[in-house]
């Protein structure tokens, strides 16, 4: 790297495969679960409050703010703070926020996304950046609620298998903050929004014993 060359963006890309740049023009980004945050990673592994790049005496630094999971910078794991210079790839979960020397373009987040195939007038898609859910072409109906979108959204990104109810109910409230009746309550709440026959399930799969499964 010459002296020129510093991270002025950061191309994020999450586990469903969305990437989008960021212009690094603050003094601090936050990263985390919470919406608030200025890189939002929506995942059940990742902090709500779980790092930020902030600028140290003029160039970026990661700052690691104690997550349970922990922040790697090329592969290994930061204690506390590390630098940032062009070519580093931060992991953050199954999300990478890789550093450019470019800058992001007209300075504003850019979104690309892979290009979907349409599919039949029924098929179940989770827009988890717009916080919408399509059937077909169509928006559903009747909105649902942040909780209801949460569960939806984590059966979306892991329809490959089944989902545990254990994982499912840390994933919403938190480890220890909830009980097999509340995710009951909550899974019978979305059936009721986005199957067209409650009573005979077309997504939403129960697993005895087990959890759950969506079959979009």
């Amino acid at each position: 790297m010459t002296m020129t060359e510093r991270v002025l963006s950061l191309l994020v890309k999450d586990a469903a495969g969305t990437e989008w740049i960021v212009p690094l023009d603050r003094d601090v980004l936050t990263i985390g679960r919470d919406p608030t945050c200025n890189i939002r990673i929506d995942s059940p592994y990742v902090s709500r409050q779980h790092a930020r790049i902030e600028m140290q005496e003029g160039s970026p630094a990661l700052v690691d703010l104690g997550s349970r999971n922990g922040s790697l910078l090329d592969g290994e794991r930061v204690d506390g703070t590390a630098p940032l210079i062009p070519g580093n790839v931060v992991s953050i979960a199954d999300a990478t926020i890789t550093c450019l020397a470019e800058a992001a373009p007209d300075g504003t987040t850019r979104f690309y996304e892979k290009p979907s195939r349409a599919g039949p007038a029924d098929t179940l898609r989770v827009d988890a950046q717009a916080y919408e859910v399509y059937t077909g072409v169509t928006p559903l109906e009747r909105r649902l609620s942040a909780q209801e979108f949460e569960l939806l959204r984590f059966l979306y990104e892991h329809q490959d298998r089944v989902c545990t109810s254990q994982e499912l109910g840390d994933a919403i409230w938190g480890s220890g903050n909830w009980d097999k009746d509340m995710l009951h309550r909550l899974v019978h709440r979305l059936k009721r929004k986005v199957e067209p026959n409650p009573e005979k399930p077309r997504y939403l799969q129960t697993i005895p014993w087990i959890g759950y499964r969506l079959t979009p």
